[in-house]
């Protein structure tokens, strides 16, 4: 009988999770959508790994690749939100996750954000290549 009681309150405890989990998720979406209202092309990005604390990042760019918004989502629990990243604003795609971090950006962030404007800059770069072709 203890034993069922221990699996059965260790089976509620797991779906929970995967409940809080969805609401973040689902939390985190909404932000991102907010965001890339701001700008014409958004990326998320990951550092981080399964044994060690994930950083997730989101870089929204316009036309011109400068950054309009990013944000930031870490933290141990489930209730961790979308953190906005005003010290990216205004940066050429070029600029992020390249060279040393701005004040108020940690090395992992840095990282993360990097990925995510990877994910633009080869999004640019094959539109470019595929333009390039259709001209000749």
């Amino acid at each position: 009988m203890d034993g069922f009681v221990i699996t059965l309150v260790l089976a509620g405890a797991w779906l929970f999770q995967i409940v809080l989990s969805s609401l973040q998720m689902k939390r985190f979406h909404a932000a991102t959508q907010r965001l890339r209202k701001t700008g014409s092309r958004l990326a998320i990005g990951l550092a981080g790994s399964t044994y060690r604390r994930k950083v997730y990042t989101a870089v929204v760019v316009d036309d011109d690749e400068i950054v309009t918004a990013g944000g930031r989502l870490a933290g141990f629990t489930v209730v961790a939100g979308l953190r906005e990243l005003p010290e990216i604003v205004g940066m050429h795609l070029d600029r992020v996750g390249r060279g040393e971090p701005p004040a108020g950006i940690d090395t992992k962030t840095w990282a993360s954000l990097d990925h995510a404007a990877g994910f633009i800059r080869k999004q640019i770069a094959r539109e470019r290549a595929e333009n390039m072709g259709g001209d000749g």
